[in-house]
């Protein structure tokens, strides 16, 4: 059987879609922040904006992914593409026809939209394995990486030169069009059918697709190994990057907010030396490897961290900004490691779990991952007022020590179970 390694053209419209709606979801994002605060001058009505995006995801995350295996995923991706262009579409003529938008209409825009993106996500998520062959996992995961990291950089630019301009409006327009673009350029990406609907759609269909989906997950020890490693990345790493760096940065070095926000900057580095970094290690080790010495090394960055905290060294150096410098360097490299360990991740769970089941494991991951990261925050915010920053940082440090020694042997299974199923697929092509 004939099978071609990387269909260039289906990639590449995909990745020109993901980073034309992804820009302009970006712009709306920090425009709409900007708009909020203009509007009501209250940063707890900005911060509900933002925390009201979680709870569809983590209410509905794991049903989406039952849809997302049963309908067709090129029809689910280039349909609410279109959907999301009408609503901000409507959206942008409302503002023209009355000049604002009301605090209760940017509730519900942000919650439709999250709803949206919530069935969009799973399907999405299934497109690269879809059209891109096992052994091109690794560079076309690195290219995707590279691309949304790009997006993610450039559109806060963009958005905050556009609403200094005209505003909101002219934001939501551009919104509205770049999802209609990334629809139409979707629509020619040829996507394998591997969708299996039910004969009938109805509640007890659906309990038995989402129970075959839970028992994929309990009978793969490595997809448990996975999950388990993603999640303790997202309890420990997530709270250390969103408040252990604030707190040591400006309680402690004192920084200001342009040198912090400087930092912030720089650390955009490691996402983008990390598919590089993933891709040469995947040269020369398993995924489970990857991981395994992933997680080490940051452990030992964050570690670093920890100890740059302590009165001690602090007041070794003569100046708060060496110190500060140092730190930026150990976090920049912090960051490169635990994104490469990400893309081993999301590359192993595309490797190990079937295209007809993917949705479903994707969906109940994400929810997993979402529902702990805030109770991380939560946890470490306490820790940080209770103990010293360094110690809390050092508890980050041994959670993930600890964590990735205990996972090590389910992590090197799964490379077992890798070359298993590459194996298979290749007795299958052959026949």
């Amino acid at each position: 059987m004939n099978v071609k390694l990387f269909k260039k053209k289906d990639f590449l419209l995909l990745m020109l879609g993901k980073l034309v709606s992804l820009i302009g979801s970006e712009m709306q994002s920090f425009a709409l922040s900007l708009y909020v605060l203009a509007i009501t001058g209250s940063a707890t009505k900005f911060a509900s904006v933002v925390a009201i995006t979680v709870i569809p995801k983590i209410v509905l995350g794991p049903v989406a992914g039952v849809f997302a295996d049963w309908f067709d995923r090129k029809k689910i991706i280039v349909c609410l593409d279109f959907i999301n262009g009408i609503i901000i579409g409507i959206y942008a003529i409302l503002f023209f026809i009355n000049g604002e938008l009301s605090m209760l209409s940017i509730y519900f825009l942000t919650i439709t939209l999250a709803t949206i993106e919530l069935l969009f996500q799973p399907a999405i998520s299934t497109v690269i394995p879809s059209i891109v062959q096992e052994e091109e996992l690794v560079a076309a995961n690195g290219v995707n990486s590279t691309i949304m990291n790009i997006g993610l950089l450039i559109s806060p630019c963009i958005a905050g030169i556009l609403f200094g301009i005209k505003g909101l409006q002219l934001v939501l327009i551009i919104n509205s069009v770049s999802f209609i673009l990334s629809a139409i350029s979707e629509m020619f990406i040829n996507v394998p059918k591997t969708n299996k609907k039910p004969e009938k759609i109805n509640f007890k269909a659906f309990k038995k697709d989402f129970s075959e989906g839970l028992k994929f997950i309990k009978e793969r020890s490595i997809i448990k190994a996975v999950i388990k490693l993603g999640m303790i990345l997202n309890f420990a790493f997530g709270s250390f990057v969103s408040v252990g760096l604030l707190y040591i940065s400006k309680e402690i070095l004192k920084v200001s907010d342009s040198q912090y926000g400087m930092m912030q900057s720089l650390l955009v580095i490691g996402m983008f030396l990390a598919p590089v970094v993933c891709t040469f290690m995947c040269r020369k080790m398993t995924l489970g490897k990857i991981m395994f010495k992933g997680v080490l090394i940051s452990s030992l960055m964050v570690f670093l961290i920890s100890m740059c905290a302590t009165n001690i060294v602090v007041k070794f150096f003569s100046s708060n900004l060496i110190l500060f410098g140092i730190i930026t360097m150990l976090c920049i490299l912090f960051i490169t490691m635990i994104s490469a360990v990400n893309m081993a991740l999301a590359i192993s769970i595309q490797k190990q779990v079937p295209i007809e089941y993917l949705g479903r494991v994707s969906t109940v991951m994400n929810s997993l991952l979402m529902a702990i990261s805030p109770l991380g925050t939560m946890v470490f915010g306490m820790l940080y007022d209770k103990i010293p920053a360094y110690m809390a940082v050092l508890v980050c440090a041994s959670i993930m020590f600890i964590a990735i020694i205990a996972l090590r042997k389910s992590l090197y299974a799964g490379d077992a179970q890798d070359v298993q199923i590459s194996s298979e697929k290749e007795t299958i092509y052959e026949t």
